[in-house]
């Protein structure tokens, strides 16, 4: 039976989440549901392809990937391959997928079984190139049992008025979307014949894989269920403000690759407008996570003009994607950055901790 959909899993020294990741897409274990008959579990099992792409792990991560293959042959394998970073696993996921729709699940993170069951029964009856489904932020609270993780939905809807299970063309919703990697399901062919390849050794990838088919994206429709559960609060995550700080030259690398992404392929003759529109919206919101991280550099001069400079090459080389900024507080920064400078880095240090990862 042809496999629906492939699960990518990049695990990176991750024995210590990835059974309950596995076990919630395969409603086992923990996650198995009691009213989930043995019916609805061998479908799962046919329909569903998971690649646990073993990034070079140096713990037990190999051998509980391994562990899970023999128990499920069909449904799970498992690709051991030098460390390249959480690209390399979503590479080394689109060149083996055999599902017909393709997703990327990350090893600490995991699904809601119910909603994951309702992603893959409509996906047998769309032809859509992308499945839009909602995710939380779940934030660790000590306990061992991730179900017991507060939640916080990332949006009530994706736009209002969204009409869910409903087939739009791109362009009907494309201003009004924001696609995250945790919503998005693609169809394997598009990631295929855009050449999908993500950087690897790099932090902060997550924007060229929802960028990258985007050309190719024709037709989308949405789910109300809220699929995937999205781990924050992890010590030693890539994206809290420490770790991000200290890899600010990643963050300029990723966006650098989108900036050029845009400049050569989304700007040649021929590309939607919208299209055009929607990468540029996406970009901005990297700029204004950039600008964040300049102000969380040492309070004083020589950062506020770092932060000025940036600007005003985005300004002058990207003047489309300058105009496109939504974010009130880099708005504000634009009108009199040497006056907003001060207060905008202090009230940076006072601030929480964001919910989102990134």
């Amino acid at each position: 039976m042809e496999k629906l959909l492939t699960v990518t899993v990049p695990a990176y020294n991750a024995e210590q989440y990835l059974s309950a990741n596995l076990e919630s897409m395969l409603s086992v274990g923990d996650f198995f549901h009691e009213d989930m008959d043995q019916e609805t579990r061998d479908y799962i099992l046919n329909r569903l392809e998971i690649l646990v792409i073993d990034d070079g792990s140096t713990d037990r991560t190999a051998q509980t990937a391994d562990g899970f293959q023999e128990r499920f042959p069909h449904t799970i394998r498992v690709i051991h391959k030098e460390n390249g970073g959480h690209g390399s696993g979503i590479n080394a996921g689109i060149q083996n997928a055999r599902g017909r729709y393709f997703k990327v699940v990350d090893a600490d993170d995991w699904v809601d079984p119910s909603a994951f069951f309702q992603l893959l029964r409509f996906l047998e009856t769309t032809e859509d190139d992308v499945v839009s489904s909602g995710f939380y932020w779940r934030r660790e609270n000590g306990q061992e049992d991730c179900r017991t993780f507060p939640k916080k939905r990332e949006t009530e809807e994706p736009f209002p008025g969204v009409r869910y299970r409903h087939s739009y063309r791109f362009h009907e919703v494309a201003d009004h979307l924001y696609l995250k990697m945790h919503n998005l399901t693609i169809r394997t062919e598009i990631l295929r014949k855009e050449q999908v390849v993500i950087d690897e050794h790099c932090f902060y990838v997550d924007s060229e894989f929802i960028l990258y088919p985007i050309l190719g994206v024709h037709t989308i429709s949405f789910l109300q269920e809220v699929v995937y559960q999205y781990r924050v609060g992890r010590v030693g995550q890539s994206v809290t403000p420490e770790r991000m700080k200290r890899n600010e030259r990643q963050y300029d690398h990723v966006l650098q690759q989108l900036l050029g992404y845009y400049q050569t392929r989304v700007c040649a003759a021929g590309i939607p407008e919208y299209k055009k529109k929607y990468v540029e919206n996406i970009i901005s919101r990297l700029i204004a996570g950039r600008v964040k991280l300049l102000l969380s550099r040492p309070i004083g001069f020589g950062s506020c003009r770092s932060l000025v400079s940036f600007d005003r090459r985005i300004r002058t080389n990207y003047p489309e994607i300058y105009a496109a900024n939504f974010n009130r507080a880099v708005s504000l920064l634009r009108l009199c950055p040497m006056i907003v400078y001060w207060p905008a880095a202090v009230s940076l240090r006072l601030s929480q901790p964001a919910y989102e990862k990134q």
